[in-house]
């Protein structure tokens, strides 16, 4: 009876366990200080792609930053606000991993200044390792909105044009492998928008935070 009862035990805390061990997908977290204009800022991020392929992940900004004397759509920060102390948090919807690389964006859900909240969000971090003799990790971060296109192109010379509101995609013949160009590419910023090779990151001083990438 004991020796049953043991193994049901064991089955129920194996069943349990499970989910832990099975999304072991590609993530990158972390937390880290720095500065701009020499306002402290820190960042803390945690961000995963499941095995069914669903992202889960945050990322969480706070500092002071220098907004401009102006607010364009009436929501935002007013005239002379200047130095504000921000807090927003992302909901991460995409995590691009390559080796120790890692770009992560989502959608601003929730911050202290309302003219922020839907817009875009990207973080890109490079894990250089964890010794002291190892180099510094990388980061760069950025703010995104999004744009608001107001125009149609078409043929100034036909009343109308039968190609508006058509899509395609350019494709190389030769090529069976060419995943093409759309004729009307997203606007929208996101983790595959830029490649890794285009980032301007920036060190992360020893002892101000640490980032891990886990492909």
């Amino acid at each position: 009876m004991r020796i049953a009862t043991r193994l049901a035990l064991c089955t129920i805390f194996l069943l349990a366990s499970a989910p832990l061990f099975a999304d072991n997908g590609p993530s990158a977290s972390g937390g880290f200080h720095f500065s701009a204009g020499g306002n402290p800022l820190s960042i803390n991020f945690e961000a995963k792609r499941q095995n069914n392929g669903s992202i889960k992940g945050h990322i969480k900004f706070s500092g002071d930053v220098e907004f401009a004397d102006q607010d364009v759509d009436g929501e935002g920060v007013g005239p002379g606000a200047g130095l504000v102390n921000v807090k927003l948090t992302v909901d991460v919807d995409c995590i691009n991993v390559d080796g120790n690389q890692a770009a992560m964006s989502g959608v601003i859900e929730d911050s202290n200044i309302p003219a922020l909240i839907g817009n875009r969000a990207l973080l890109a971090v490079q894990d250089n390792g964890e010794g002291s003799g190892d180099p510094p990790d990388l980061f760069t971060w950025g703010l995104y909105g999004t744009p608001d296109l107001t125009w149609v192109a078409s043929d100034a010379e036909l009343v109308i044009d039968p190609g508006v509101g058509l899509t395609w995609l350019a494709t190389d013949f030769e090529r069976e492998d060419d995943v093409g160009i759309p004729s009307h590419p997203s606007t929208e910023i996101g983790c595959e928008t830029f490649s890794f090779g285009a980032y301007a990151m920036q060190e992360l001083a020893h002892g101000n935070g640490n980032i891990q990438v886990r492909p």
